[in-house]
């Protein structure tokens, strides 16, 4: 029986960035993130179906095929990503790609693939992906460094994965709270040192 309890070592930002970049086959082929790549596809593609939703059925089934289709391809490699660097530092590097530049960039080639599909409120379409994408991004970066939605040698089924969820959104949630609590206390206890 596999232990999952292991986490992976840390690594540099640079050298994990530079191992993507030396075997890239390695990660986005071999470890593409199937389980990212389903639930990214299953959250996002309803958001484009609302956004449609006065448009008709033409414009709905196109906004939704092509958003489907490009979040289940962009959220596997992301996953991938998001794995590989899920545990390197310095955390501020860390968190700057995988909360903001890459989003950054899938969100830029999505908002061009429905522009060149003429997807009707564009606007309204693309501000839902972006706070879900921002979101999903730190949630599922916090889900890989805890164990969860990994594929490859370390992973869980997926019945697994979703099993814990709840669990796993509870304390995401409560990280924040949590932070704040811990920052008053060690304030307070300075205070009276």
């Amino acid at each position: 029986m596999r232990d999952f309890s292991q986490k992976q070592s840390p690594s540099h930002v640079v050298a994990a960035l530079s191992d993507l970049a030396l075997h890239p086959a390695q990660t986005f082929l071999h470890s593409w993130n199937w389980k990212a790549a389903l639930l990214s596809a299953c959250l996002r593609a309803p958001l484009f179906l609302f956004a449609t939703l006065r448009h008709g059925l033409r414009a709905i089934s196109i906004a939704v095929l092509v958003e489907a289709a490009y979040s289940a391809f962009i959220s596997g490699c992301f996953g991938a990503f998001v794995q590989k660097m899920r545990n390197a530092r310095p955390l501020w590097a860390s968190a700057l790609l995988i909360v903001v530049i890459l989003p950054a960039v899938i969100l830029w080639l999505d908002y061009l693939l429905h522009l060149y599909t003429g997807m009707p409120n564009l606007k309204g379409g693309m501000w839902a992906a972006a706070t879900l994408c921002v979101l999903s991004s730190l949630f599922n970066w916090y889900l890989m460094k805890h164990g969860n939605l990994l594929v490859g040698k370390t992973a869980r089924p997926l019945v697994t994965d979703l099993k814990r969820m709840p669990r796993m959104v509870f304390d995401f949630v409560a990280l924040v709270p949590r932070y704040g609590y811990r920052l008053l206390r060690s304030s307070h206890l300075r205070l009276q040192v």
